[in-house]
Formats: C-alpha cells, sequence, structure tokens
C-alpha cells in the first residue's frame, strides 16, 4: 500500500516538473495533446518511457460516472517492434492534470500495437524519435 501512494504522488505531482509540449497533428474535435519531451526516458534504447497528457474541451465520464477534463498517462513504448502499453494513468477534474483524480489506474496494461493514423501512433513517433516536433511551452 505504501508503494502504490508513493507512486500515486508522484505521478499526481508531475505537473510541477513537466514541461509539457503541444503535438501537432493531435487537434482532434476538442481534444489537446501534451508530451513531456524533456522526460522521456531510455531515449535512443528499444524501449522508452513517455508521460503524456489529454485535454478534453467538454467534459468526459468514466464508467463509473466521474466528471473529467484531463488525462494522464505514463507509458512504455517499445521502438523497435512498434508497440505500446500504459503503465499508470490518472483522470483529473481539472485541465492540464489539475483538479481531483476520479480514476488512477497503476498496473501495466498488455503491450498494444501501434496503428498507423492514431494518437498512439504519433505519440509513439515522438518517444521513439521518429518525429519531431515543433515545442509550444
Amino acid at each position: 500500500m505504501k508503494k502504490l501512494t508513493i507512486i500515486m504522488l508522484l505521478f499526481m505531482c508531475t505537473n510541477v516538473m513537466a514541461a509539457w509540449s503541444k503535438l501537432e497533428d493531435t487537434h482532434a474535435a476538442g481534444v489537446t495533446v501534451y508530451a513531456d519531451i524533456g522526460k522521456i526516458r531510455n531515449k535512443g534504447m528499444p524501449r522508452v518511457k513517455m508521460r503524456h497528457l489529454i485535454n478534453f474541451q467538454n467534459t468526459d465520464i468514466t464508467s463509473s460516472g466521474h466528471a473529467y477534463l484531463s488525462v494522464k498517462a505514463l507509458v512504455e513504448y517499445n521502438c523497435d517492434e512498434e508497440h505500446y502499453r500504459v503503465l499508470a494513468s490518472s483522470m483529473h477534474t481539472g485541465p492540464m492534470g489539475t483538479g481531483k483524480v476520479v480514476s488512477f489506474i497503476s498496473d501495466a496494461k498488455h503491450w498494444e500495437p501501434v496503428e498507423s493514423g492514431t494518437l498512439e501512433e504519433t505519440l509513439w513517433k515522438v518517444a521513439c524519435d521518429k518525429k519531431s516536433i515543433t515545442r509550444h511551452d
């Protein structure tokens, strides 16, 4: 329980330390996506970890009925095999990962293939240094 509490606190406090960069080509209707490109872990290795944040223009609802405006996630990317898995994610009542946490998941999911033309592909390209982005802080 102590380990989960520490992980949760570290994950929730990352907005203070994160240098969120707005990603190009991710402005789907009502959604803005940011990545913490300055803190990509294991950059240049076959597997890397990167945090990203999704801001919703309109409130979305969790499966348990809680409203949220943003999601933060820590994702591991397999650069060689074009796969990804979510290691942790949290849903927040405020924009940019602020407000109350209404959902927190910290167990690693199974590996998923990166599909062409998806947000996951854009994030995979940034994490694996396959795509240069313009920084918009």
